[in-house]
């Protein structure tokens, strides 16, 4: 009969499994959990089927390393416009020399080059839009109120707080 993992009987078993999958060293976990070592590093492997933190980490890299090296959007939507003045000349060739034959070998590479472009560029979905709401009900008489309540016992010095406030608002409105 074999034993049960100490580390999947973990309370703290979510944030330790999430620590050990974004490559975290090991025995740094396992300090700040109070495991062994060694127990942790079976959970990784047997109950994870985890590679090693720098395995994890090397994998990150090359991830990062492929993003960058992919072109930006701004670039995309330049070659997918060149692309299109491209067709266009294609057009204006074959309707020059009658030739049919030229558009459609010359349209069809160039809708394969779209094809592959377009995933890239996000031209394959849809546009999400965001609308986010600015406006907000200010009564700054409420504010007035609120900031020379504590001055209640002081009436000369709540009357000078008053009348500052005022004279704020004045300016404002003028």
């Amino acid at each position: 009969m074999t034993r049960k993992c100490g580390t999947c009987q973990h309370i703290k078993r979510a944030e330790i499994d999430r620590r050990l999958a974004a490559g975290e060293p090991g025995n740094q976990i396992a300090r700040d959990y109070h495991l062994n070592a060694s127990s942790l590093h079976r959970h990784r492997v047997n109950c994870l089927g985890l590679s090693s933190s720098n395995a994890i980490m090397k994998e990150v890299a090359r991830g990062t390393a492929a993003i960058a090296c992919l072109p930006s959007k701004e670039a995309l939507n330049n070659a997918y416009f060149e692309l299109q003045e491209r067709i266009d000349q294609i057009v204006t060739q074959a309707e020059q020399q009658g030739s049919l034959a030229v558009a459609i070998a010359g349209l069809n590479s160039i809708r394969h080059t779209l094809d592959s472009l377009t995933p890239l560029a996000g031209y394959d979905r849809p546009q999400v839009n965001v609308a986010v709401q600015t406006n907000f009900n200010l009564d700054l008489m409420q504010i007035v109120e609120r900031v020379i309540k504590p001055f209640d016992h002081q009436p000369e010095l709540k009357a000078r707080i008053a009348r500052a406030l005022l004279e704020v608002n004045d300016e404002q409105s003028a």
